[in-house]
This record gives structure tokens, C-alpha cells and sequence, in this order.
């Protein structure tokens, strides 16, 4: 949209933009640009009434240019300057709107799928919406199998973009029915299980090599997350955005949050309890854990000092939960460091307690 710089600094008092004039009626009135009518704003038109030679004209345009700044700011804010109808916009409505889907998930969540939904803007953010059909949807799924994309990167990629088709639909947007009509028909074949898990002799040798390290933190995270089948957020938390948290423990605007604290655990250090991260809202009851099945976890958190055993369990020197990524990065290099298979991950150390378990 271009408006001469009046618009914004009153330097033309004659200058009226969206003023128009009703000859049948001798009013006026102003009108939206058919951009932003299009991208949802609110006020299609506006009645300033007068007629012609009451001598109101610079009364009225000065209403104009107040009216035409409140919906340029508007569409800057709710499309970025997109255009509207293509995804590009439909992707930023999926993070602006008021009553989004977006704004019911945790932190962490949003900013994943802030990233996730990144290169699918830059790859397909111009189309226009009602020009998606099965053919265009399909070149998509063919062109990143060309380039090489993994199986599991394109279910990814068409699982983050039904999240704004979905968001769509929610608003109204009619070509979106089409779209998951035709999505639904369409097979996005997902990635082949991994079927890759840690045995114990490797988990025993990654902790006895964090321990030769001087790394017992990392040890214990291990440890708590292979003996217990526990996600990696349930034993050592995450740091998230500060702005949507209250209270706990903060740091440069980060707060960190669902990692295990001594007040979880009974005061002999003989069990634990705790509430799943992942299903928090819906199951609110704690898991107990007994520390008795497991001396060597037990003896490492009783040889943490008494005074020290208040808030996160796991914390680096600072005195604070290391940042997110610390457990990932050290296990990695203790896998290189023992050159174990490299393709083992840090999740599959969880996978390796269930089969212990289911063995046992």
C-alpha cells in the first residue's frame, strides 16, 4: 500500500485518502483498501457525512488519514506486510490471531514450531491459497524428494503445514476445506521406526566415562533417564521464554521449567514423585519412583551436600539448570570419545530402559 508521507506527518492537510462521495445521497464516507478487506480488517467503510461546499473538507480529511492510520498499522501487525490469500499470511494469522491454537501451547512448543514453519514459508509463502490444488500439493511432496529430503523431514513438513490449514478452516477461509480434502486423500508415507535403543553395557560405559570426565551431572541424568524410562525435560527441564511464566527460576529473560527439584523427592532420598511434563494438563496425578531399586542413583544424589539439595537437582557450577542442549552435547562426545555406534542418541537411552524392562 503506498500513501504519500502526509499520511503520517499532517504535512497536506488537503490529503484525504479512502475519501468518497455518494452523489445520490451528497454524503461522504471513507472506505477501506480492498488489501486490507481481504486480509480480515473490520471497517469496510466509514460514514463521515457533510456534504458538498459545507466547508468541512479539512475536517474530513484529516478524519481519513487517522482512519487509514489505523488500518495500515492493523495490517502491518496482523499480515507483516504480506500479502493476503497466500500462505505467507495464513501462516502469520496462525500466530496472530487472538484465539489461534498457537497461543494454547507451552513456550518451548511455539518456538519449535516457529522454526518448523519457517522454511515452509520460504518455500511456498507466495502462493495464493486458493491456487493450491492436488497437482501443486504434489510437486511439493516430488521436489523434496528430489533434493533429498528424508522421509521423516517430509511427513515433518506436511504435519506442520496442516496446522495452518487447519487454522484456515478455523477462520473461514474456504479454499482450506478443499486442501485438507485433499491432503487426507493423499499419501505422505511416514520415516521407518528407529529401532535403535542404548543396551546397558553402553549406558554403563557412557557413565563411567562422564564420571572419568569429572562430568557427574551428566552421569546422573543418564542414569535417571535410562533406569527410570524418563523423558529428558522430566529429569533435567528446559528453559523457555520468561514472558509466560511467573514466578520460579529465572535467568536473561529465560525461565526454566519441568525438571526434577528436591522438594520431589521424601527427605531420606529413599523415592520421588513426579507429574509428567508432557501430559501435565490432562493427567495431574505424579508417578512415585523407588530409589531402592537403584543404589547407585540413590548414592550419587545423597552425595550431593544436604544444604545443596533445594530447587533443580541438576545444576552446573553457576548454580543454575544448564542451558538447552548441554545433556544432548555431552553424550554425543562421550559416544565419539568411546567410539560407540554414531548414530546413538541421548532419547535412546529411554527406549533402552523399556526394553530392560520388558526383558526383566
Amino acid at each position: 500500500m503506498r500513501f504519500k508521507p502526509s499520511l503520517w506527518d499532517d504535512s497536506d492537510p488537503d490529503y484525504a485518502p479512502g475519501l468518497r462521495y455518494r452523489s445520490n445521497r451528497d454524503n461522504y464516507f471513507w472506505r477501506a483498501t480492498d488489501k486490507c478487506k481481504k486480509a480480515g480488517f473490520g471497517m469496510s467503510t466509514y460514514e463521515l457525512g457533510g456534504s458538498k461546499g459545507d466547508g468541512l473538507d479539512l475536517e474530513r480529511a484529516a478524519h481519513c488519514r487517522a482512519l487509514t492510520r489505523e488500518m495500515v498499522d492493523w495490517y502491518e501487525g496482523k499480515t507483516q506486510g504480506k500479502e493476503p490469500g497466500t500462505w505467507a499470511w495464513l501462516i502469520g494469522r496462525y500466530f496472530s490471531d487472538e484465539f489461534s491454537s498457537y497461543h494454547d501451547i507451552d513456550p518451548q512448543t511455539q518456538i519449535d514450531y516457529r522454526k518448523a514453519l519457517k522454511p515452509i514459508e520460504n518455500a511456498i509463502g507466495e502462493v495464493l491459497i486458493s491456487e493450491t490444488d492436488f497437482v501443486r500439493i504434489a510437486k511439493w511432496k516430488k521436489l523434496m524428494q528430489e533434493n533429498g529430503r528424508s522421509a521423516h523431514y517430509i511427513k515433518k513438513w506436511f504435519t506442520h503445514w496442516r496446522l495452518i490449514v487447519s487454522h484456515g478452516i478455523k477462520i473461514g477461509i474456504e479454499d482450506c476445506l478443499k486442501i485438507k480434502a485433499i491432503r487426507t486423500e493423499m499419501r505422505i508415507p511416514s520415516a521407518p521406526r528407529r529401532e535403535g535403543y542404548a543396551t546397558r553395557e553402553q549406558i554403563e560405559a557412557i557413565v563411567a566415562e562422564a564420571d572419568r570426565q569429572e562430568r557427574p551431572i551428566v552421569a546422573l541424568a543418564i542414569l535417571l533417564r535410562f533406569e527410570f524410562m524418563l523423558r529428558g525435560v522430566d529429569v533435567h527441564g528446559k528453559w523457555v521464554p520468561a514472558a509466560k511464566i511467573g514466578g520460579g527460576i529465572q535467568h536473561n529473560g529465560q525461565a526454566w521449567v519441568d525438571g526434577l527439584t528436591w522438594d520431589m523427592f521424601d527427605s531420606d532420598v529413599t523415592q520421588f514423585s513426579k507429574v509428567f511434563s508432557k501430559t501435565k494438563k490432562t493427567l495431574t496425578e505424579a508417578t512415585t519412583y523407588d530409589l531402592a531399586l537403584t543404589p547407585d542413583i540413590r548414592a550419587r544424589l545423597l552425595a550431593i551436600p544436604r544444604e545443596k539439595r533445594t530447587g533443580p537437582v541438576l545444576v552446573a557450577p553457576s548454580g543454575l539448570p544448564p542451558k538447552n542442549g548441554f545433556f544432548t552435547r555431552n553424550f554425543k562426545r562421550l559416544v565419539r570419545d568411546l567410539k560407540l555406534p554414531d548414530e546413538l542418541q541421548i532419547r535412546d537411552t529411554r527406549s533402552g530402559g523399556a526394553l530392560k524392562h520388558s526383558i526383566s
